[in-house]
């Protein structure tokens, strides 16, 4: 009975629901602006799929979930100056676009994010970032 308990809580534990499943889209984008331009970085690890893309697009680069995370996490608290506004592009049951920018005073900055609904909730796939 022993092993059967510690195999039990073992599963159990393993399979901890996300605290966001059953938010909506706009919680889910509310949560990435906040992330982004405010430091809050509490959910960071639930915001995203495993397989996030994050492209910069004036650079070519490109980023993963695990990267995005330990960046997110070390800008806790850091708030950036400026003007930040999202809107949603399109949106099904399974998938969903949006528009977030961030004005500042000498650039703007655009983020165009991709939402999928997983078992888990609905998750960040895929990032482009732009400026001008």
């Amino acid at each position: 009975m022993f092993f059967v308990g510690i195999i039990s809580i073992a599963a159990n534990a393993a399979s901890k629901p996300s605290p966001m499943r059953g938010w909506k889209v706009s919680k889910v984008l509310d949560a990435y602006v906040r992330s982004v331009s405010a430091g809050e970085s509490q959910l960071v690890e639930h915001l995203f799929t495993d397989d996030l893309e994050y492209y910069v697009n004036d650079r070519a680069e490109r980023h993963s979930k695990k990267e995005m995370v330990k960046f997110l996490k070390s800008m806790k608290g850091h708030t950036y100056d400026c003007e930040t506004a999202y809107s949603v592009l399109d949106e099904t049951t399974t998938n969903c676009l949006a528009k977030m920018t961030m004005r500042f005073q000498t650039f703007t900055r655009t983020d165009y994010i991709y939402l999928s609904s997983t078992d888990e909730g609905w998750k960040v796939c895929k990032i482009l970032v732009g400026n001008s």
